[in-house]
């Protein structure tokens, strides 16, 4: 814990293990639905949990990153260079791979590759990418504003943000599986502001065990048929438009791994957890070709069922080193060369 509350301006242990966490509850919940037909008008949709997870958590290291270097030409150039070589290749193969296997045509390739159309999990791709744009303009007016009138300026802006956003786009005009980054912009406006507060705010690690499993047992009820499993009725009838309160509750859930010196903080920085971290964007780009392929042969089978979680992180760890490994070793080389100082 030591190494993380020293760290906070750069990488954090448990920062890979949550990532890991997000991609195991995609793939649960895909596997479910898949596989056991019959929990589909209680489960659907529930990967989007472990969306928004990815979504908060991503905002939130991406801003830690530039609040440490600063916001400048070369910062942001680094950045983008980076975004383009950690996203585009791997989305492109993936893309190509599953018009190779059928699951499309040209022109749905076409525009998947545009991003004007999602594909099943793919839907998610485009979002993320189009915050990545956003991003240094958010983070520029939210340091202007810190400079002038303080760090709780910051949380104010954000929240007119937040309220701005989801007055001119309501939840109720929300299509499942959007595209458009606006529809989800509360949720990265919650990562900004985890690492502002996380930078800014004095609280000591210790365990927060506790904590982490209520919020965990919270995100469970935000699922409708597990509420009413509980409860008898449902708190939040429409999973995908619940993209805020998630992720609030996934940041406070990091707030506090971040912050655990705990049980919760040894698992999610265990090697297991952070090797699936670490595997994530391959796992997620392709598990969704090994379930739907070993669903339709094996319907009800709950030992497929598993055994296509292990074969859909096994294809990722492949994945990984055959090709988002490289394609990292050669982007951290590209970003080294434009962060040294010139001559």
């Amino acid at each position: 814990m030591t190494e993380q509350r020293s760290n906070l301006a750069g990488h954090f242990p448990a920062a890979d293990g949550i990532r890991g966490l997000a991609v195991l509850v995609v793939l649960v919940a895909h596997a479910l639905v898949m596989f056991i037909p019959a929990t589909r008008p209680y489960l659907g949709g529930t990967g989007k949990i472990g969306v928004w997870l990815f979504f908060v958590l991503s905002a939130f290291l991406l801003t830690n990153k530039f609040l440490k270097k600063g916001i400048n030409i070369k910062s942001v150039s680094e950045y983008f260079l980076g975004r383009f070589l950690r996203i585009l290749p791997l989305f492109f193969i993936a893309s190509a791979f599953y018009f190779y296997m059928g699951y499309y045509n040209t022109e749905t390739l076409k525009n998947v590759l545009a991003f004007q159309q999602g594909f099943a999990h793919l839907w998610t791709i485009p979002v993320e990418f189009k915050f990545y744009f956003m991003l240094p303009i958010f983070l520029i007016a939210f340091q202007a504003i810190k400079k002038r009138f303080g760090v709780f300026s910051v949380a104010f802006l954000a929240i007119l943000i937040t309220i701005a956003f989801r007055y001119f786009y309501p939840v109720s005009l929300l299509q499942e599986n959007s595209i458009e980054t606006r529809w989800y912009i509360s949720s990265f406006i919650v990562g900004i502001i985890l690492s502002y507060i996380l930078r800014n705010l004095n609280i000591p690690p210790r365990k927060y065990g506790f904590y982490i499993l209520a919020l965990l047992f919270l995100i469970l009820l935000i699922i409708p048929s597990f509420c009413k499993l509980i409860t008898g009725t449902v708190i939040v009838p429409n999973l995908a438009t619940s993209y805020l309160s998630i992720s609030i509750v996934w940041a406070i859930f990091i707030y506090f791994s971040l912050l655990d010196t705990g049980v919760t903080s040894s698992i999610l920085s265990s090697s297991l957890m952070r090797k699936i971290g670490n595997h994530s964007f391959s796992t997620y780009l392709a598990h969704w070709f090994v379930l739907t392929q070993l669903a339709k042969k094996y319907t009800d089978s709950i030992p497929m069922m598993l055994l296509s979680i292990v074969a859909s992180l096994l294809l990722g760890a492949i994945i990984y080193f055959v090709f988002e490994k490289n394609i990292e070793t050669f982007r951290h080389r590209v970003q080294k060369v434009m962060a040294s100082p010139s001559k």
